[in-house]
């Protein structure tokens, strides 16, 4: 027999979920990158300036950039694990797909007759507008 000692359970319940104000979803996604990509035009429009007189207090133009640039960087890295995420989908949906229409073609030759209802619609390529990343859960596609 073996003795590990003493286990005690306390009822703690800790979730393991990751934070929902980290998550965006892929149409947040393609919006939040517009308006960091027209920044960093601004940006580099005001730091082209050569007397700068509207620049505020304690601005770091160049600073500023490169953490616009950073954050458009992750996103970037978001929007392929998402468009991998939709490409697997879409494959197994293809594939479900093509298994029903198989099917119904066949229950149409055995029978003789058209399948009744509306005929399974093909999958859509590309991720859909809620699909989600979260920044802060770790991911196998990183």
């Amino acid at each position: 027999m073996l003795k590990l000692g003493t286990i005690s359970l306390d009822g703690t319940k800790i979730h393991a979920d990751a934070s929902k104000h980290n998550a965006v979803s892929y149409k947040r996604l393609l919006e939040v990158e517009a308006q960091l990509r027209s920044e960093v035009e601004e940006l580099f429009a005001l730091s082209e300036q050569s007397d700068q007189p509207e620049v505020p207090d304690g601005l770091v133009v160049r600073e500023e950039i490169a953490r616009r640039e950073d954050r458009l960087a992750r996103r970037a890295v978001a929007k392929a694990v998402l468009e991998a995420r939709a490409a697997e989908r879409r494959a197994a949906e293809q594939a479900d797909y093509e298994a029903t229409m198989a099917q119904r073609e066949e229950r149409e030759r055995t029978t003789g007759r058209h399948p009744r209802g509306r005929p399974p619609t093909p999958p859509v390529p590309g991720p859909r507008d809620g699909d989600q990343y979260n920044f802060s859960a770790t991911s196998t596609y990183l």
